[in-house]
């Protein structure tokens, strides 16, 4: 049985509680809804109720999804006794691992973003209501559904109680490739999803990243045209790309580092600035090649690129090249196998843990970058053994779908 009490407030614009939702009322949901839940009574989602359960079958999460337009929502969830770890929508870790003595229940609350595919119309449209180029698994996945997901997973799975009040805050949007963007199936994370986890305070991080993207698909599939459409005045978008801009067998969207990548990366820039926004530029995740105990940087020329770029335009920069580099350097050729998808095989993808630790780097170097954004960041070297988030923890949301660069050859 699911309790739901909903308390309405003062809308801002005129914006229907139903899927028509478009981008021009993206901005203010219209109620706050609080749902009581039953460990023995799980029914499935109900489109006619607007909520219910979306838990994918044979699955080792409890996911429980509510009717929400595009906005962020505020998220208050009630966990009981055991081990329970939260994430949102496709799997983008916000509370957990949780731990909760035996007789007692814990509050947390994290800020979540909810999106759809609709973009305003603009007058050189050539069709009525267009829609970001959604492909692959991405049109089955709860990223874009009308919908906002929370998924329960661990050993006990706890959840007990969700609030979801919509709020206005601050938004850290990410553009990027799949080392970036939210993986919900099999082995493969990013630090993208795993960001939520180490930015906390009245800020939300709303990742627009998508497997296989270059930045002219970004902006041909209109996710960079989405993206800007959501970034408001005080926002931080931040952006890495390289890993397939820099694949001359992709034809139609191959970059060369010494001229068209940075031009892009200014183009991007100057987008991100004309809305009074921040732009943080990223260097690419390395690749686990290594020659003579170090690593090879895949990426040679795209990393300097983009710090040239940020250098030249004065642009925040994280250097996550870098910050990789060493940090497979120092578990070694054979231990940095564990931070990696696929038991190690893939030398691009990373598994729970890698992402863990790269998107730990991140929030390391955001805080150095006094952005004033509230940061935790713990120790991001933990052992691959000793890491927080266990099998159990690592909640598998969909039929799993290979990442577009996944078993490249050695470059």
């Amino acid at each position: 049985m699911i309790k739901n009490n909903q308390t309405f407030g003062i809308s801002v614009a005129v914006c229907a509680f139903a899927l028509a939702a478009s981008a021009a009322c993206s901005q203010t949901p219209v109620m706050t809804q609080s749902f009581t839940l039953s460990p023995n009574e799980r029914p499935a989602y109900d489109a006619a109720k607007g909520q219910g359960y979306v838990s994918i079958a044979n699955g080792n999460e409890v996911a429980f999804a509510v009717a929400a337009p595009p906005g962020d929502y505020r998220v208050t969830a009630a966990v009981g006794a055991g081990r329970t770890t939260l994430w949102a929508e496709d799997r983008r870790l916000v509370a957990g691992p949780i731990v909760v003595p035996a007789g007692q229940t814990r509050e947390v609350s994290f800020i979540v973003n909810v999106r759809n595919a609709i973009m305003a119309n603009a007058e050189q449209d050539a069709t009525r209501a267009p829609r970001v180029g959604l492909r692959g698994d991405e049109s089955g996945g709860r990223n874009w559904d009308d919908m906002l997901t929370i998924s329960a997973s661990g050993p006990d799975k706890a959840l007990l109680a969700l609030k979801l009040e919509p709020v206005q805050v601050r938004r850290v949007l990410l553009a990027g490739d799949s080392t970036v963007s939210d993986q919900a199936g099999s082995d493969f994370a990013s630090w993208g999803q795993m960001l939520p986890r180490f930015v906390g305070g009245e800020v939300v991080v709303a990742n627009h990243a998508r497997g296989g993207e270059t930045m002219k698909s970004f902006v041909t599939s209109l996710r960079w045209d989405k993206l800007l459409s959501e970034t408001r005045a005080g926002d931080i978008v931040i952006i890495q790309f390289g890993h397939n801009d820099e694949k001359k067998q992709w034809q139609r969207t191959y970059l060369g580092a010494d001229g068209a990548y940075g031009a892009y990366l200014a183009a991007f820039v100057a987008e991100v600035r004309q809305r009074g926004a921040t732009p943080v530029l990223v260097t690419p995740v390395a690749r686990r090649f290594f020659e003579n105990g170090k690593i090879r940087n895949t990426h040679e020329g795209y990393d300097a690129a983009v710090r040239d770029t940020a250098r030249m335009l004065g642009v925040p920069v994280i250097d996550l090249t870098a910050l990789s580099t060493s940090f497979y350097e120092q578990l070694g050729p054979e231990r940095s196998a564990l931070a990696f998808g696929n038991r190690g095989q893939d030398k691009t993808h990373h598994n729970a843990y890698g992402a863990w630790a790269m998107a730990c780097l991140a929030a390391g170097e955001l805080k150095t970058l006094d952005l004033g954004l509230a940061i935790d960041a713990p120790d991001c070297a933990p052992e691959p053994e000793a890491f927080e988030i266990s099998a159990a923890d690592w909640p598998l949301m969909r039929t799993p779908e290979q990442p577009k660069q996944a078993a490249e050859p050695v470059p």
